[in-house]
């Protein structure tokens, strides 16, 4: 089971309509994807966060040498000796995008090679399916805050009428509209009277406030029975802490956060009530399955983050198998041809709920001619 290839795969596709969160503006979809084969031909797929670039060209450059010719079997080993690697080479930080699209097609074709779904080698599953949240609500191109209110209200109901029982909006935009936390509130006081008093709704800041405006946005979240208030501030524990000792609306965080020693320090300091390892961004699924043991043994509920392609969506569900408690799936509703289309059979869900596939490995196959109409240049 020796690795005798890995390939970098570039994505991309434009969207027809973009839209935002608080970060930025989102016009197209970019993947870098990491192919490995065996000797025995067995291929698994993984997913780098971010950007082609530079994920690339480190994988490509840097990573592919040393991982050529180790025995694809020894997923952990590598995963910890390739962080050791990189930080002994970069020094002031970890490139985590990386080790987790590698990460993630080693566990991909270690699971095709002995049969077995990633979930079974995790050490088994815990369900067979997952609640999912559906996830949009983003901001749109518009100049007038009402007409944001009625588009995000309409596709709000939309979902509800598709059978979610739990939606995740955004809030931020004074990143890019001239208005503020008072309007984020009326925004998410808008969805809720939308959908009802029965509908779970959760709000994500992607870090566009200081500390103090974070307290406000959540103490004006209070009445309007938000269970989660997701990234609030920037990803430093510190300001969680402060945040977390202040408010009464849950806490949710960890997409910006890799690796078990950086939740660890989280949950050490009762910085969240959530924690959101993202397989793509923490360390792929050896970290992510770590993180969620570390916050079980902490009483704190794992739930991953989740927002790519169909390789991301589906090893995000192989980890989810196997969480203690009652984790959820973040199921993306935004326009994105390549979560829909890469996989041979695409994941979808019944309503409100996600199977856990069981085929080995990751549970998908990619459909090479998709892949090909994705691939971007150099």
């Amino acid at each position: 089971m020796e690795i005798e290839t890995v390939e970098t795969v570039p994505l991309r596709r434009e969207l027809d309509d973009r839209f935002a969160n608080a970060q930025k503006w989102i016009d197209s979809r970019e993947y870098c994807l990491v192919r490995i084969e065996t000797a025995d031909g067995t291929v698994g797929w993984g997913e780098c966060w971010g950007p082609v670039a530079g994920n690339r060209e480190i994988i490509d450059e840097y990573v592919t040498p040393w991982l050529t010719g180790q025995r694809v079997d020894s997923v952990e080993r590598i995963h910890d000796d390739l962080v050791f690697k990189l930080r002994s080479s970069y020094h002031s930080y970890v490139p985590a995008s990386v080790v987790s699209g590698i990460d993630i097609a080693l566990w991909d074709a270690y699971g095709k090679s002995t049969g077995r779904s990633v979930s079974r080698l995790l050490g088994g599953r815990r369900r067979d399916e997952v609640r999912a949240y559906a996830t949009g609500h983003f901001f749109r191109d518009v100049e007038d805050f009402g007409r944001l209110q009625s588009v995000i209200a309409e596709e709000a109901r939309g979902h509800v009428d598709a059978g979610f029982t739990a939606l995740k909006q955004k809030v931020g935009l004074s990143r890019h509209f001239p208005w503020g936390p008072e309007e984020d509130i009326e925004l998410v006081r808008t969805v809720r009277e939308a959908v009802g008093d029965g509908i779970d709704l959760m709000v994500d800041a992607n870090h566009a406030y200081d500390l103090a405006t974070a307290k406000r946005v959540a103490n004006g979240l209070e009445g309007l029975d938000v269970r989660f208030f997701e990234e609030p501030v920037r990803p430093e524990v510190a300001y969680y802490a402060d945040l977390s000792d202040d408010v009464d609306v849950p806490i949710a965080g960890g997409e910006s956060w890799a690796f078990q020693h950086e939740f660890n320090r989280v949950l050490s300091e009762n910085a969240a009530e959530y924690v959101q390892p993202d397989v793509t961004s923490a360390g792929g699924i050896t970290s992510t399955d770590r993180v969620a043991t570390l916050a079980h043994s902490e009483n704190v509920q794992c739930v991953p983050h989740v927002f790519g392609s169909a390789v991301a969506l589906a090893a995000s569900l192989q980890v989810i198998a196997t969480i203690p408690g009652e984790p959820m799936l973040e199921f993306d509703r935004t326009p994105n041809p390549i979560r829909e289309d890469l996989a041979e059979t695409p994941i979808t869900n019944d309503g409100d709920v996600v199977s856990i596939r069981d085929e080995p490995g990751l549970g998908i196959e990619i459909d090479e001619s998709v892949l090909e109409s994705f691939r971007a240049e150099p």
